[in-house]
């Protein structure tokens, strides 16, 4: 241990007791210190560093810079990602709300393993078959946006942007606003709620998924050959899953990202 002061100085510990903290004293310069309080704020800041940091705080920061709240007004279509088996039934309930509401006149389910649940379950709900439709396409949150912007039956043009109000938990609304926007989308939010098991769950691993989106640059609006690549895959997958088709879609066991 050196002095802070006087970095080749020997130190020894001080007569001086206390019973919080242990000091030193320098025998070139004679000052007193405490090494366990310096030891103490470096831990503080570094605390403060992860949880500024903190799966959470992330979370919040990118959702209040990129969702728009829902105020109630008309939109083009209600957008549904899925996010697995324990999540469909509160969302397509969300959705049909907001379509008995006349918010928008068409409602489209986004997710493979899930597309073909959620349109059952609005249709049970009451929605005519003609105005609810979706895709069991997309593997992942990139995904959901491509294959909405490509399947989903509303107006689309260079100069206009479909209106949309997502319909996800309030985990997933930041990314998930953010991916459709650089597709093109005019995006409201509308996240519904999630239980505490679901909430402590997606917690780390939206801000592990977030981190990754980062990483890879899809958080980014695509490039001209990343959307040529998704192009062709897509003509590929719709052949072999059958994804556009609700009752026939067959979709490999798959972790959505």
């Amino acid at each position: 241990m050196h002095c802070p002061k006087c970095p080749h100085g020997l130190v020894k510990k001080c007569a001086v007791k206390s019973k919080l903290f242990s000091p030193h004293q320098c025998q070139q310069c004679q000052r007193i210190f405490y090494p366990s309080v310096r030891r103490t704020i470096k831990s503080l800041i570094l605390l403060l560093c992860v949880a500024g940091l903190s799966p959470f705080w992330v979370n919040w920061g990118l959702r209040l810079l990129v969702a728009r709240p829902d105020h109630g007004e008309a939109v083009d279509a209600i957008v549904v990602v899925g996010r697995g088996a324990g999540y469909n039934e509160r969302r397509a309930k969300a959705a049909v709300e907001l379509w008995e509401q006349g918010r928008a006149p068409h409602i489209f389910m986004s997710g493979a393993n899930d597309a073909p649940v959620l349109v059952d379950l609005a249709t049970e709900m009451g929605v005519p078959a003609d105005q609810v439709s979706g895709e069991a396409c997309a593997a992942t949150t990139w995904e959901n946006a491509f294959y909405t912007k490509r399947y989903m039956p509303v107006e689309k043009s260079a100069i206009y942007k479909p209106k949309v109000l997502l319909v996800t938990d309030g985990l997933h609304v930041g990314r998930t606003t953010l991916l459709y926007r650089n597709l093109g989308f005019e995006v409201v939010s509308h996240p519904v709620g999630l239980t505490f098991p679901q909430w402590r769950m997606q917690l780390k691993r939206e801000f592990l998924a977030i981190m990754y989106y980062i990483a890879t640059r899809q958080i980014f609006p695509p490039q001209a050959d990343k959307y040529e690549r998704a192009n062709n895959a897509a003509d590929k997958r719709i052949v072999e899953w059958k994804c556009l088709d609700m009752e026939e879609a067959f979709i490999p066991h798959l972790t959505q990202k």
